[in-house]
């Protein structure tokens, strides 16, 4: 395969997992965005900073802020401010915003472990690989 057909493959199979994500969350009642910073959360009981939400999401400071600012109206998520740095919000799940976010977290980890057991051990480590080795080639890239 050419290297430009490699790279709309790349893409198109992102938008594909894009897409899937999307669709996954509309079926379950619920915002694509809100999803994947509930998901960040999920698994942190002291909650983390909307820095790392940021990192994590790769979405940008405002819109984790945004979204934060939704989720805690509706008593999802609680923040405050970082021990080490007053201007750091932690943001972490109340128990009413576990509950209420229990069905879709725990739906899309279990289609998600469906999707990767359909995927042999070498195919897997062959896929990680590969995609390691574009996002580093491709941000060496970036930062030239």
């Amino acid at each position: 395969m050419l290297p430009e057909e490699f790279s709309k493959e790349m893409w198109d199979c992102w938008r594909d997992v894009a897409v899937a994500y999307s669709a996954f969350a509309k079926n379950m009642g619920v915002d694509t965005s809100e999803l994947y910073v509930v998901d960040a959360l999920w698994d942190e009981p002291e909650g983390c900073s909307q820095r790392s939400i940021c990192e994590l999401c790769d979405m940008g400071k405002q819109t984790v802020s945004a979204i934060s600012k939704r989720l805690a109206a509706r008593d999802v998520v609680v923040g405050r401010a970082s021990e080490v740095d007053k201007r750091e919000r932690i943001m972490a799940l109340t128990d009413e915003g576990r509950e209420q976010w229990r069905l879709p977290v725990e739906r899309m980890r279990e289609l998600e472990l469906k999707a990767a057991a359909a995927i042999s051990s070498e195919e897997a480590e062959l896929f990680v690989k590969v995609v390691r080795l574009y996002a580093k080639t491709f941000q060496e890239g970036v930062q030239q």
